[in-house]
């Protein structure tokens, strides 16, 4: 089961979203968010464009896709599930990262992991600013070498308080990055990383794939604060549960 906006490893950055607020007339105020999401130079495909939105209400955060044949991911830290919802096959499917973490032993596992461990990430803070869609951003500089080299301009407004470490941790156990738990590498990781100040407005990301240059940016168009009904969150009645015989690949939030 995939998603047109989680299949690419480009897309592996990330998609938003911030903790709940106090109830507001039977609905909870939360926030919402627009992001679209550009994709250029896979070999045979036209580049490509795609808008997300992700609320956060009630500990929740739900990420969909604008696109009818896409899938919603509904994700809960308090009980540690990700649920996707395939509305074109009417189906969902849920991933429970305690177990994820029991399997994370299995044999193949660690051969994985080892090569994940190469990886190294480098975040170079620069003093260039400019507007994004009314946001005044800094521009970080971001290289991850190792299985797969990576350019990145992060662009982050500082004045934008929003904490996603909760649903960024799920998405993260349940991406490629989830292999390597809390080690010594994941933490050294997340500490670069928190160098880059505020919330990323726009994210541009450069690779080299045999030989062809990949292109991805994510860019949030709009955050606002609105209020949320309970049924958002909800699995339609009909829909059927299905079990997750391919893993997802997830997006990761934010930073």
């Amino acid at each position: 089961m995939q998603s047109t906006f989680l299949t690419h490893p480009l897309r592996l950055l990330a998609l938003v979203g911030i903790l709940a607020s106090p109830l507001v007339q039977g609905d909870e105020e939360g926030i919402f968010i627009e992001t679209i999401n550009r994709q250029s130079g896979l070999t045979g495909e036209a580049p490509s464009e795609e808008v997300s939105q992700t609320w956060v209400a009630y500990g929740k955060m739900k990420i969909a896709s604008t696109d009818p044949q896409g899938t919603d991911m509904i994700i809960d830290p308090a009980t540690g599930e990700m649920t996707f919802i395939n509305h074109a096959a009417r189906e969902y499917y849920r991933l429970n990262t305690q177990a994820m973490r029991a399997g994370m032993s299995e044999p193949g596992i660690d051969q994985m992991r080892a090569l994940l461990e190469q990886t190294r990430v480098q975040v170079e803070p620069t003093d260039e600013r400019r507007q994004i869609n009314g946001f005044d951003c800094r521009k970080y500089r971001v290289t991850k070498t190792g299985l797969m080299d990576v350019e990145q301009e992060v662009w982050a407004a500082e004045d934008i308080e929003l904490d996603l470490r909760r649903y960024q941790d799920l998405m993260h156990l349940a991406g490629p990055e989830g292999l390597l738990g809390d080690s010594e590498l994941a933490r050294a990781q997340r500490a670069e990383m928190q160098k880059i100040k505020g919330y990323p407005i726009l994210t541009i990301s450069k690779l080299q794939l045999m030989g062809t240059e990949m292109e991805s940016q994510i860019e949030v168009r709009v955050i606002r604060r609105e209020p949320i009904a309970p049924s958002l969150f909800a699995i339609p009645a009909d829909y059927k549960e299905r079990a997750m015989e391919v893993e997802p690949e997830v997006p990761a939030a934010g930073q």
